[in-house]
């Protein structure tokens, strides 16, 4: 059985802000996990979701911009979550994300997405990745290359 080389997991800006303000402050459900550490969360358990594995995310368009790869990092053990922590949707897997790089300007200005420098589906798109629903395994050069445009 082959390992997954990478993932590109997908939601919301709302979601992601919810996040970012409680890794910025420690705040929160943040608090209870090592600094560096970016909560995500997940419909449901999958086999993809192993510690360790590279990690992408990536927003949906928004009425602040087109979306794109806003966070790279690797995955730490996905936990059971019995409480609700994002304010859009149901999400009771906690996808805690060990950070290693996140897009220009979101630190910067986290309460402006408008300012980040996201890498594009249509710069996704040009690297051969097709955006599709749900978590999606990606090769690791692929990886490396979004990496190198955050």
């Amino acid at each position: 059985m082959s390992s997954v080389v990478g993932l590109l997991l997908k939601g919301g800006v709302a979601n992601f802000l919810h996040s970012l303000r409680d890794y910025v402050e420690r705040r929160s459900l943040a608090a209870r996990f090592p600094p560096g550490v970016f909560l995500w969360g997940a419909r449901s358990r999958s086999s993809l979701y192993v510690e360790g594995v590279k990690v992408l995310l990536y927003l949906s368009k928004s009425e602040y911009g087109p979306g794109g790869v806003v966070l790279f990092g690797t995955l730490e053990r996905p936990v059971e979550l019995r409480e609700r922590y994002w304010p859009e949707g149901e999400w009771p897997i906690l996808l805690p994300i060990r950070v290693v790089k996140f897009a220009r300007g979101v630190l910067e200005n986290p309460d402006n997405p408008r300012a980040w420098k996201l890498v594009t589906r249509e710069i996704l798109a040009q690297l051969g990745l097709k955006v599709l629903p749900g978590p999606q395994k990606i090769d690791d050069k692929v990886v490396e290359e979004i990496v190198k445009l955050m």
